[in-house]
């Protein structure tokens, strides 16, 4: 293995781990606009007629709600499960991997984790293959996450846009009552 296949390995797993800061931040921030908004509803929601057309909106809106904050939540900590089973696994390679932080966890104490990275160190093809496995997992977890903030985006703006449908709603019906001038 050369120093450029290293760099070029190193490269692709920067970037997959700056995607998977992107996903985490777009589903931070909408999170946080959904929260805004929904202050804001929960202030107004004592002037909202009881009828059949705003209960409905109401039920909507609290589920859009509800199905938006899952989803967000799940784009910021997903649950993946990746399995690399077609991958040779090399002889000297470690029970656990001493380059990811799940693997790192797994030793007993520091002088353990010292061997086995030590071990690894040794051999650059185990090397490069640790690399990928981590390229694999990351590009995992990011499809995950980008999925749930499509999701999360899409239902965001439905249930923003129910809330819009219940102000204008609200305004009709205040300013056929003669309660706006």
């Amino acid at each position: 293995m050369s120093i450029d296949n290293l760099s070029i390995v190193q490269k692709i797993l920067d970037n997959e781990n700056l995607l998977a800061q992107r996903a985490d931040q777009k589903a931070i921030s909408l999170l946080s606009i959904l929260g805004v908004f929904m202050v804001f509803f929960i202030i107004n929601y004592r002037v909202i007629p009881v009828n059949i057309f705003t209960i409905i909106l109401i039920v909507l809106y609290f589920l859009g709600a509800i199905l938006s904050i899952i989803n967000l939540l799940m784009a910021i900590r997903p649950r993946v499960r990746v399995e690399i089973s077609d991958m040779k696994v090399r002889n000297n390679m470690p029970a656990h991997d001493p380059a990811f932080f799940g693997g790192i966890c797994n030793y007993p104490h520091a002088s353990a984790y010292k061997e086995a990275l030590n071990q690894v160190i040794g051999d650059e093809a185990t090397i490069m293959d640790i690399y990928i496995r981590q390229i694999y997992t990351v590009a995992q977890i990011n499809a995950s996450k980008y999925m749930h903030v499509q999701r999360g985006v899409l239902l965001v703006v439905t249930t923003l846009s129910i809330e819009f449908a219940l102000i204008v709603y609200l305004f009709i019906s205040f300013w056929g009552a003669g309660k706006i001038q």
